[in-house]
């Protein structure tokens, strides 16, 4: 059977192809989201990493463990048994329960409240020295000789220990080289004399910055020895001595993937269990980016979650694809499963045949798909908004088994697709398929049993349970995220589209009748029997028409989707920062000497730096003044108001420097700001204000830090102002900086900046160091926006919605060309009798030509209104997954004419290098022998 089945792939090898392309993209598409979200989280948790450790100054690998044995054993046979139960844990089965290399380990004895005195007494009240020794094994290799030696790894033949220390603690207690001193416990009484001698300094060798993890403070300013020879000697011997032992690991944090993170949380969870019982010890156990690692777990399902819903649409519009050109190729052959039906092949034979053909065409799909999936990956993680790409560090991307088996469910489910119409006819017997054939066709799957308006039912549910979420959160106040989300809100849009392209599938053939009624008496031939052609055709234009809808109409709604995530994420960082750049210059003050005399509650005295040094930064086009102080008292008659928020500003200047969303105000903000500028002393408030009865036109009184109340008359009340959020400072106001200058002790502002078009952030960083300026603080939004661009669950999902548009026109030039070619290969004939009938040449491609327009022409047209109402309807609901209930700027649909020039310039494109190949092919057809047949 298999040879069978291999020659008549062969003889239909160009519907096998088109079948095959379909299987490879969906096992494609489905391989980039174990890949794509490994490789992108792979790189944001190396990532984070490096940035936890360039902030904070720790190793991110690193592992502590520390037991305090003397709070819990007094009895020496105990506190030794403890010690070795304890370090068998730790050693034996820490670094193979986490499965990670550590670069380097750090072991530490303590031995606490000691004592000296020198053993040979030169004074008679001779100075104490408090020793805390520290054996630690292996830290010779990690150690720079300052000055004397190393300790030796034996004690001499007097019994004295040999130590070092670093400079600190050498300069803390004051102790010189080569002295001996006595010991003597503060708790207990030794059993035998313990003698101790300084030889050396020492300070951590370059490149041991794991082993000395805390540097110098992980002696905590003891004396160190030889770790075997303070185990061998001293604490087996005397393990009363012992106070407190630890363990420090650098895990190599680059040896973290995704694939063996949730191994690696799962054998810290172990350790910490088993180091239960040992809590009596007093052990503290410590990883203090265990928290970081953990959320990667949770951003992974979140991140693979979205990906897939996101190639819902898309992976649909395939299914449709493979069902179709199975179809084709089920019809095809029917007469060749009739005649093996009626021969005694059994149904399951028939069905088995398919199936063996199936399982071929998969197998080939899943050694080619997750390839192309590398490629497609790549494309994931360039982009940068919808059809926007840009230069970025390549992913680390891996063909792991995960992918292997997303690619392996997308082969079954394309494969199960494949063979919905061969189990259709394979019962079907030569006598049943002749009666069919001349039966009147059935009707379609979809329109029997009313998929479409489940489909728009199901979509419907979604809208309603996004207007109740919206009305909690109105009614409650609460953030987007305390409202658990129900998972359907993702997966509406891609139902209403479907949905509603069927809908309007089903409607369409009685509309073209009703047209085609309207004008029997006015159509030419040639429009009449294009009407003719598409109303009384058996459906195959269907599936074309759903394609070129689906196309549409997603690339419209990811367009719209894509537009608005990425300038709500953009538009919240501009609106925070208020500018390009927001610095704070260094002002010399009196402020540490007012401290020292005791005179704090004096008003401190700054010095301004001179302004026109920043106007002159290279790549700056303007700057300028803006004060800030949230320690504002505002009075109103008898009504106080303290904690107000106030901006002073140069109205004609910061127009020229902030950013802010026009749509924001009731009229234009620059109308505000030209009325601050004919009005310098009115000032604007946030309609919080409002609530004490302020009305514009008031006369209220501000200060601060005890200084003289200032006049002012309200012009107005907002509700949004660069740089002032409304729900961290409701009650704000902005004044001019002219007056408050005039009128109030000068205090450090910022500087508010707007960058020279074209200017990038190393020509201004360059010359700011040139010209030696000092700045406290400097927020770049430019390199805030790369940031966010760069989260992966943004950059993810530009990518899905990019890679989906781009699947589907490709799908749908394919099944464009299939449809079209089948169309007129089976017309050929009738194209004759046409000619034979007098229509000529021209208006026999007139034909063509109008049946287009009945079909694509409409299906494009049904797609671009259905992708316009599913943006209007279902882009909002992305403020329930992608905002907050209190973002600002407020959340915005936003939808751009250049998105919509892209996608029907793509459409175009496609569509007409579907129409050269069509022309190609058809042209290889021999109609002229059909057109003289018909002449004859």
């Amino acid at each position: 059977m298999f040879l069978m089945v291999v020659r008549k792939m062969l003889n239909n090898r160009w519907m096998v192809l088109c079948l095959l392309i379909g299987i490879t993209i969906a096992v494609a598409m489905v391989s980039t989201v174990p890949m794509y979200t490994d490789g992108v989280l792979q790189r944001m948790l190396i990532k984070d990493l490096e940035s936890y450790q360039e902030e904070f100054g720790n190793y991110p690998g690193t592992l502590h463990i520390k037991a305090d044995l003397s709070s819990r054993f007094t009895n020496q046979d105990e506190r030794l048994e403890g010690y070795h139960a304890l370090k068998s844990q730790v050693t034996e089965r820490l670094e193979p329960a986490i499965g990670l290399p550590s670069a380097d380990t750090t072991c530490v004895y303590w031995l606490d409240y000691l004592t000296g005195l020198p053993k040979e007494q030169r004074s008679e009240n001779p100075k104490s020295v408090y020793f805390k020794l520290n054996g630690i094994p292996g830290f010779e290799e990690q150690v720079n000789v300052l000055q004397g030696r190393l300790p030796a790894a034996q004690k001499d033949a007097e019994g004295v220990y040999e130590v070092v220390a670093f400079k600190g603690a050498i300069n803390d207690n004051d102790v010189p080289l080569d002295v001996v001193y006595e010991l003597s416990h503060s708790q207990m009484d030794l059993d035998e004399p313990l003698y101790v001698k300084v030889v050396g300094v020492v300070e951590p060798k370059e490149g041991s910055e794991l082993f000395w993890y805390d540097g110098e403070r992980t002696t905590a300013g003891g004396f160190i020895m030889n770790g075997e020879l303070m185990e061998r000697e001293l604490i087996e011997r005397e393990p009363t001595l012992l106070t407190i032992v630890q363990w420090n690991y650098a895990l190599d944090y680059h040896a973290i993937t995704l694939s063996n993170l949730r191994d690696v949380m799962i054998g810290l969870q172990n350790i910490q269990r088993e180091l239960g019982p040992y809590k009596e010890m007093g052990i503290t156990y410590s990883m203090p980016t265990v928290e970081l690692l953990s959320q990667y777990l949770t951003r992974a399902a979140q991140l693979s979650t979205t990906l897939l819903v996101l190639q819902v649409p898309i992976l649909l519009m395939l299914a449709f694809y493979i069902f179709m050109v199975a179809q084709l190729i089920v019809d095809y052959e029917k007469n060749e499963i009739a005649v093996l039906r009626s021969r005694g092949a059994g149904p399951g034979q028939v069905f088995n045949s398919y199936l063996i053909e199936g399982l071929i065409v998969a197998a080939i799909a899943m050694l080619i798909g997750p390839l192309i999936g590398l490629g497609l990956c790549r494309m994931l993680g360039a982009a940068n908004g919808f059809l926007e790409f840009v230069q970025r560090t390549a992913l680390s991307l891996e063909l792991t088994g995960k992918v292997y088996l997303y690619a392996l469910y997308a082969a079954l489910f394309s494969v199960a697709t494949m063979l919905v119409p061969a189990l259709l006819s394979c019962r079907v017997s030569i006598v049943e398929h002749k009666r069919r054939k001349s039966e009147r066709k059935h009707k379609a799957f979809w329109k029997k049993y009313f998929l479409d308006v489940l489909l728009l039912a199901i979509s419907g549910y979604g809208l309603y349970a996004y207007q109740n979420r919206q009305q909690i959160l109105e009614l409650t106040g609460a953030a987007s995220g305390d409202v658990p989300i129900d998972p359907l809100l993702f997966l509406i849009s891609s139902l209403f589209v479907l949905g509603a392209g069927l809908l309007l599938l089903r409607l369409y053939p009685y509309v073209i009748q009703l047209i085609f009624y309207l004008g029997r008496k006015i159509w030419s031939p040639v429009m009449y029997a294009s009407f003719i052609q598409v109303g009384r055709s058996r459906g195959q234009e269907q599936f074309l028409m759903i394609f070129l809808i689906l196309t549409l109409a997603t690339g419209i709604f990811s367009a719209n989707t894509a537009r608005t995530i990425n300038r709500n994420a953009e538009e919240q960082i501009r609106y925070e920062n208020g500018c390009d750049i927001v610095a704070m210059a260094k002002w010399e003050s009196n402020e540490d000497s007012l401290a020292a005399s005791g005179q704090s509650s004096e008003a401190v005295t700054y010095r301004e730096p001179p302004f026109e040094q920043y106007e002159g930064i290279s790549g700056i086009e303007a700057v300028t003044k803006v004060y800030r102080n949230g320690e504002v008292l505002v009075k109103f008659g008898d009504q106080n108001k303290t904690g107000t928020t106030i901006m002073s500003i140069v109205p004609s200047e910061f127009g020229k420097v902030a950013w802010f969303r026009t749509n924001l105000l009731p009229t234009h903000w620059y109308n505000y700001l030209n009325l601050m500028t004919e009005y310098p002393k009115g000032v604007l408030l946030s309609k919080g204000y409002q609530e004490m009865g302020i009305q514009a036109g008031d006369t209220i009184y501000y200060s601060w830090a005890q200084q003289n109340m200032q006049q002012a008359v309200v012009l107005g009340f907002i509700d949004y102002w660069p740089g002032l959020n409304p729900y961290e400072d409701p009650y704000f106001m902005v004044a001019n900086y002219r007056t408050i200058e005039l009128n109030m002790r000068i205090e450090p502002y910022e500087l508010w900046m707007k960058r020279a078009p074209g200017a990038d952030a190393e020509q201004i960083y360059a010359d700011v160091q040139a010209k030696g300026l000092a700045f406290t603080s400097f927020e770049d939004t430019t390199q805030q926006l790369v940031t966010i661009k760069n989260d992966p669950m943004l950059q993810g999902t530009n990518g899905a919605l990019t890679l989906g548009f781009i699947v589907t026109i490709l799908v749908t030039a394919i099944g464009f060309l299939i449809y079209w070619i089948i169309s007129i290969k089976s017309r050929v004939l009738q194209f004759g009798i046409f000619r034979a009938m007098g229509l000529s040449v021209k208006r026999l491609i007139g034909l063509l030509l109008a049946e287009q327009l009945l079909i694509s022409g409409v299906a494009i047209l049904l797609g671009i209104v259905i992708g316009g109402l599913a943006s209007e309807l279902f882009v909002p609901l992305l403020q329930m997954i992608y905002a907050s209930a209190q973002q600002v700027p407020p959340f915005a649909v936003v939808m751009s004419s250049s998105d919509y020039l892209k996608i029907y310039g793509i459409m175009g494109v496609v569509l007409a290098i579907g129409f050269a190949v069509l022309g190609v092919l058809v042209s290889k057809i021999k109609i002229a022998q059909a057109i003289k047949l018909g002449e004859e």
